[in-house]
């Protein structure tokens, strides 16, 4: 028996096995997702798949027993679950307007989601993919200070450019949680400056910019919001996005097979959105956003689209801005 997956589940990837496995779990059929997982896979298609999993089976897995065992992958499941469990249960709200109840909820959610995934890590010590998960749980609710470094240096030592916990360090980087637009924006090119053409990472750019957008024109004091309006149409930061999205859309064929590629192009359609909403769309931005969308999948990621409104408004938009290039 399957199901329709729900409005949490994050759906900019294209797998039928992985859709197949994600509508049984809602039901509560564990199978086909421990199956999925058991298979090789290249490490971001399998985190990818971890993350989805768990999405899509949080109501029904996040009382699983596993105190007994030390199976890799159910603990890695369960881990993923009490993860989207977790930050479901927070909200998007900032920590400041997050009431106490969610708070603890989450605060309850993350330490069992720790727990599973610690285990994990232990039972498969080459997988980086706990260690991508455990990013979450030192992003929200970390047990020290730097924990967020020492788990990405975790990921980096088994997988140098694992997309997801690069997003997440990127986030922990941000002036929002625990950083600076100045170390996020550093991260971002850093890690971009040596990639192939074609690497999903190199959305890493116009993520940080994005970020950057949306924290100072959210700031205290209306003049700085309004200074802060303009920025993603700044002509640095569309040299900056421009020269990225080149490299990405310079992918050859073996790059669009990427599990992350449908999210990447993504990623870049929602900065290209942003400065249509601030500055408004030049041509050659009309012509990068257009070849982002064509790459971009019919289901719009979760994030960033999430913070323009309903996602699938914002990514109808873009693809409707697109649609004026042809």
């Amino acid at each position: 028996m399957q199901a329709d997956l729900p409005p949490h589940v994050d759906l900019a990837w294209r797998d039928p096995d992985l859709e197949r496995a994600a509508r049984a779990l809602v039901v509560g059929d564990i199978a086909p997702a421990l199956a999925l997982l058991a298979r090789e896979a290249p490490p971001d298609l399998r985190d990818l798949r971890v993350e989805v999993l768990g999405q899509a089976g949080q109501e029904v897995l996040v009382d699983l027993d596993v105190a007994a065992e030390d199976e890799p992958d159910r603990l890695l499941l369960l881990g993923s679950a009490l993860n989207a469990a977790a930050w479901w249960a927070r909200g998007a709200l900032y920590a400041g307007q997050t009431g106490d109840a969610r708070v603890e909820r989450f605060l309850d959610l993350s330490g069992r989601a720790r727990d599973a995934l610690t285990r994990a890590a232990a039972a498969a010590p080459a997988d980086a993919a706990p260690w991508s998960a455990l990013m979450s749980c030192a992003l929200g609710a970390p047990e020290r200070e730097g924990e967020g470094g020492e788990v990405f240096a975790g990921v980096v030592a088994r997988v140098p450019d694992l997309v997801s916990a690069h997003e997440r360090r990127l986030q922990g980087l941000a002036a929002k949680w625990y950083g600076s637009h100045e170390q996020m924006l550093d991260f971002a090119r850093v890690r971009v400056a040596d990639l192939p053409n074609g690497h999903p990472l190199l959305a890493l750019v116009p993520a940080a910019h994005i970020e950057v957008h949306l924290h100072d024109s959210s700031a205290p004091g209306a003049i700085r919001r309004w200074r802060a309006m303009d920025y993603p149409g700044r002509r640095v930061v569309r040299a900056e996005v421009a020269a990225a999205s080149d490299r990405l859309s310079a992918a050859g064929g073996a790059e669009r097979a990427h599990a992350r590629w449908i999210r990447a192009n993504q990623v870049f359609a929602a900065y290209y959105n942003s400065v249509a909403d601030v500055a408004g769309l030049r041509p050659e931005d009309v012509d990068r956003l257009a070849r982002h969308v064509a790459e971009a999948g019919e289901r719009p990621a979760r994030w960033p689209w999430g913070y323009f409104g309903d996602h699938h408004a914002a990514f109808e938009k873009a693809r409707r801005l697109a649609a004026g290039a042809r």
